[in-house]
């Protein structure tokens, strides 16, 4: 499974130490086996036999949270993301799958499974929050501070062909995702907005399913492939100028994600890279023309204080940095505020929040206390996950919302 050219970087990792200052599992365990050069060491050992694949061995290389800050800054070049995503699909193959994990396969892969989980999930969410207001947790959230899933699909919602508000000026796919397609209906709806005011039309292409990344991260390769396959058809057929995401690690998938695991698997990525050379953050669309959007000028003295959360898929996996930070900049009435560590992971990780409850709310801790400390009242961010994560770990008391990025570009736009 692990190709010569990666294996040969297990010999590169000089174990200089430098991934340990920004591994975020390191900054709470303290223990050299949590970092990723300790993890490196694990996998080399592995494979040249001296270690067996035992339970403690795979939950040390599950314990990283994947956030790439580590491969970003390795001075070897070491391809530590790629290592670690191979080393789950190694486990994936030669380990029993947990009945979780045989059931989130069974869903995601499933467009209808997916549907009827999430319909199943809003009648529990209603039952237990609005009838016996339990105060139940999921992980390290109250049930109560979940978002609420949506009655029918975003997908189902919208015309597939969205003519624009304004002169046309081009087109785009939008690939919604499943948070905006089954809870996040405020970001789609801003999405569509901002997109429409810049006179693009919209298309929301029928038949698109899950990117997979929540497979293909966790090992099951396998039972990633059909999604991938489907969607690079449907994206790679639709003759419009980009691709549009709003999910951070939908577009690290497009992106990056998946044309480097047909690389490593010795698949054809050619009709991968086709598609995401056109895939775009929603905020670099808006970032390069926010001049022309009908934003409200300010006739007061007061300012909405706000800070930025970077999602690791999208500062690592798009590189995307700058392009939130100038729209926020750009917007009158905003009063943009940088916070320590901005980059760093929120703990969230997908469902590493869920199974991996005491590492997972030390690193939130340190991104929440961070948030704080800046007064804003609203923390932006471009990530739905990253957005669970923050609002289901702060309280009510703190007065803080967390939005998507475009929903405040929405939110300060006049009605015209």
């Amino acid at each position: 499974m692990f190709p010569q050219n990666l294996k040969d970087d297990l010999d590169h990792c000089f174990k200089c130490g430098m991934c340990q200052q920004v591994c975020p599992t390191f900054k709470v365990m303290r223990r050299e086996y949590y970092t990723p050069r300790g993890r490196v060491q694990i996998i080399k050992h592995y494979l040249e036999r001296d270690l067996e694949l035992t339970p403690e061995l795979s939950r040390l290389i599950m314990s990283c949270m994947l956030c790439d800050a580590c491969a970003s800054l390795c001075p070897s070049g070491v391809r530590i993301d790629r290592l670690f995503r191979l080393m789950r699909v190694e486990m994936d193959h030669r380990a029993p799958k947990t009945l979780g994990k045989k059931l989130l396969i069974s869903i995601l892969k499933n467009g209808d499974r997916l549907r009827k989980a999430a319909l199943l999930s809003r009648i529990g969410q209603r039952l237990l929050v609005d009838v016996f207001r339990t105060d139940a947790k999921i992980g390290a959230i109250p049930l109560a501070r979940f978002p609420r899933i949506a009655k029918e699909t975003f997908r189902n919602k919208n015309k597939e062909n969205i003519t624009p508000a304004r002169k046309r000026s081009g087109s785009v796919v939008y690939f919604t995702g499943c948070a905006t397609d089954l809870i996040y209906h405020d970001v789609g709806d801003a999405v569509l907005r901002v997109l429409s005011q810049l006179g693009l039309e919209v298309i929301i292409p029928r038949g698109l399913v899950c990117c997979s990344a929540p497979l293909f991260l966790s090992g099951a390769v396998e039972s990633s492939l059909p999604n991938i396959f489907k969607n690079l058809d449907i994206l790679d057929g639709v003759d419009a100028d980009a691709i549009v995401v709003d999910c951070a690690t939908c577009g690290a998938a497009l992106k990056k994600g998946i044309p480097e695991l047909l690389e490593d698997l010795g698949l054809d990525t050619e009709k991968a890279k086709r598609v995401a050379n056109k895939v775009k953050d929603v905020s670099q669309i808006v970032s390069e023309r926010i001049e022309e959007l009908p934003i409200l000028r300010n006739t007061t003295d007061q300012q909405l204080v706000v800070t930025y959360h970077d999602p690791c898929h999208l500062v690592r996996g798009m590189g995307v940095t700058l392009e939130p930070r100038t729209i926020l900049s750009g917007i009158d009435g905003i009063k943009f505020v940088e916070m320590e560590g901005s980059n760093e992971c929120c703990g969230g990780a997908g469902s590493y929040q869920f199974e991996n409850v005491d590492i997972s709310s030390g690193v939130t801790s340190r991104k929440t206390n961070n948030i704080k400390a800046t007064g804003a009242n609203i923390v932006a961010t471009g990530c739905p996950g990253c957005r669970l994560t923050l609002t289901g770990n702060m309280s009510a008391d703190d007065n803080i919302d967390v939005l998507h990025t475009v929903q405040l570009v929405s939110r300060f736009m006049t009605n015209q």
